[in-house]
């Protein structure tokens, strides 16, 4: 894109990853984490209640019902690049630039 100077309407979209490209990434690990930690009940099986963590309980619960498993998984990565694609274009719009 730089290189060539090929700044079309499709480029925008990769632009925004390699504006902020470290804080995407690592805003995704600390984002999976969380999803570990949080800890959402799911029933009672064997007397006892069951929990899931937050991540297991998305996929299960939204994305799979309505997509299937495996388009519901790949739904789900897709959703999460978004998530994280939307995250760097506000900071891009706001000239929000992190950097070590």
């Amino acid at each position: 894109i730089e290189l060539k100077n090929v700044h079309a309407w499709w480029t925008r979209f990769f632009d925004v990853f390699g504006k902020n490209p470290l804080f995407i990434y690592v805003l995704s690990g600390v984002w999976v984490k969380l999803y570990g930690i949080i800890r959402i009940a799911d029933g009672v099986k064997d007397g006892k209640e069951n929990f899931i963590n937050a991540y297991g309980w998305l996929f299960k619960n939204v994305f799979q019902p309505v997509f299937g498993n495996f388009p519901g998984s790949l739904v789900f990565a897709i959703f999460h690049v978004l998530l994280f694609w939307f995250i760097g274009r506000i900071l891009d719009r706001k000239k929000i630039y992190i950097r070590v």
